[in-house]
C-alpha cells in the first residue's frame, strides 16, 4: 500500500484559515455566538484548526457517528454520542471531515433540525465528487474525485489519522 500526498500541511492549514474567514464573514451580522458541532472522530483536527481561527465566541459540541468499515460505507449509521445541550434558536455549524455519500451528514442534519436552530450550516474539509449526495455544503475546503483519503483526521481502519497532511492510498 503506497501513500501519496494530495494536499500538504501548509495547503491544508491555509485553506482552513480562509474557511474561518468565510465563516466569520457569513455570521458577522447575524450573531456574536456560534455553536460548532464536531463530527468525531475524523473531524477533530479540522475542527480544532477551524475554531482556533474563527474570531468570535464559539461553543463546542461533539457527536460521534460513523458508517464506515475499511474503505466502504456500510450504509448503516451508528451513533456513539450526541449533542447534550439545547440548540433551539442558536446558530449552528456542523463541522465534518469529508462528505462522500452524504448518508452520515444527512442523518445528523435531520436530527439537528428537530432542535429548531435559528440557522444550520455545514463546513466540510473535503467534498468527494463521486456521488450526487444532494447536500448543499456551505463552506468547503477541497473538492476531490474518487480517491480514498487519509491524514488530518481521515483514517483507514483507524490508521493514518495523525498525518499532518491529506494523502491518498494508491
Amino acid at each position: 500500500m503506497q501513500l501519496k500526498t494530495l494536499f500538504d500541511e501548509k495547503a491544508v492549514r491555509e485553506r482552513i484559515k480562509q474557511m474561518a474567514k468565510e465563516i466569520e464573514s457569513y455570521y458577522k451580522d447575524k450573531t456574536e455566538s456560534l455553536n460548532a458541532i464536531c463530527v468525531l472522530k475524523g473531524s477533530v483536527h479540522f475542527f480544532s484548526e477551524l475554531v482556533l481561527n474563527i474570531g468570535m465566541d464559539v461553543n463546542y459540541s461533539f457527536v460521534h457517528v460513523s458508517s464506515y468499515a475499511g474503505t466502504e460505507s456500510t450504509g448503516r449509521i451508528r451513533v456513539k454520542s450526541w449533542v447534550d445541550e439545547t440548540l433551539q434558536g442558536k446558530y449552528v455549524l456542523v463541522v465534518e471531515d469529508i462528505v462522500d455519500t452524504g448518508n452520515t451528514l444527512r442523518y445528523i442534519l435531520s436530527y439537528l433540525k428537530k432542535y429548531k436552530p435559528a440557522d444550520l450550516k455545514i463546513a466540510a474539509l473535503i467534498e468527494k465528487q463521486k456521488y450526487q449526495h444532494g447536500i448543499p455544503i456551505d463552506f468547503v475546503g477541497f473538492k476531490v474525485k474518487d480517491v480514498f483519503l487519509v491524514g488530518y483526521g481521515l483514517d483507514f481502519e483507524e490508521k493514518y489519522r495523525n498525518l499532518p497532511y491529506i494523502g491518498y492510498i494508491e
